[in-house]
């Protein structure tokens, strides 16, 4: 964690001084599909897909509210996320707090993220950092289970069924991504992440440290296509997809730069829903 920290601090450093670029917010609408493969803190790996819509509504050059939607089905059932809260834009970049809500269907279960994002904003490139902390309290999911028992005169061996609560933890997560332009249509992507470090979970769950990349490009001024977006830790947690955006906006930038700057403080699906699939018991 402090190697990370340390880290982290020295490429603020670096980037500090590199002349910043202006900011002021837009009004945005977009939707994007996505598919691809995960993988929580149990076992359970395979494909899922979804599609999330994300919102901006201005209420000034330097405030306004951002909300989005989730819906994601697939490897570890259904999933319901909802994101809400208001925004910032300083001279050279955005600053967002905002709460998270998911639900899965699987167990019933509700979660609840409290989420921080800060960027900043270059000539031809971007520094994001955010932290994710959930908030909810423990949650159940109630499991079927077979035990066998021995009857004490050696006759046949009798099967039992019975229902146990065991338990699905949320973890918390810490990001830093640096977002490099090469040409005004293209989005290179890559940072670090930190995750299950701090709360009532993180010894069940274990801390991670990992990577993040990604790519994106604009075919149309509302088509944007993100052939891979994905992230891992080193407890084999990921997730990796490939994904198109459809996107208006009154005045249509050369996107990778407007778009991804939008979605700095988007629902985060990676970090408030795939971070919820490991099941422990009491």
């Amino acid at each position: 964690m402090k190697k990370f920290c340390s880290i982290v601090v020295a490429t603020l450093t670096i980037f500090s001084s590199v002349p910043p670029t202006r900011s002021e917010l837009q009004p945005v609408v977009g939707l994007t599909l996505f598919g691809g493969a995960e993988r929580g803190s149990d076992d359970h790996a395979g494909a899922m897909g979804g599609s999330e819509l994300l919102g901006l509504y201005p209420l000034s050059r330097s405030w306004g509210l951002q909300g989005s939607l989730m819906n994601q089905g697939g490897v570890g059932g259904y999933r319901l996320g909802v994101s809400a809260g208001p925004m910032y834009a300083h001279d050279s970049g955005k600053i967002g707090l905002f709460g998270d809500y998911v639900h899965r269907n699987r167990g019933d279960n509700n979660f609840f993220y409290l989420r921080g994002v800060w960027s900043h904003y270059f000539t031809n490139f971007d520094l994001v950092l955010s932290y994710s902390q959930p908030v909810n309290s423990v949650q159940h999911t109630p499991r079927t289970v077979i035990n066998t028992v021995q009857p004490v005169n050696c006759g046949p061996i009798i099967k039992v069924k019975g229902t146990v609560q065991v338990k699905d933890p949320a973890i918390n997560e810490l990001k830093g991504i640096v977002r490099y332009y090469p040409t005004k249509k293209i989005e290179l992507n890559a940072g670090l992440l930190v995750n299950s470090f701090a709360g009532p979970d993180r010894n069940t769950t274990g801390t991670g440290f990992g990577g993040i990349f990604g790519a994106a490009f604009q075919v149309l001024d509302w088509l944007i296509i993100r052939p891979v977006q994905g992230q891992m830790d080193t407890r084999e947690r990921y997730r990796i997809t490939s994904g198109v955006e459809f996107v208006w906006a009154p005045a249509q930038e050369a996107y990778p730069r407007q778009r991804a700057q939008e979605r700095d403080s988007a629902f985060s699906v990676a970090s408030a829903a795939s971070g919820s699939t490991s099941l422990q018991c009491n």
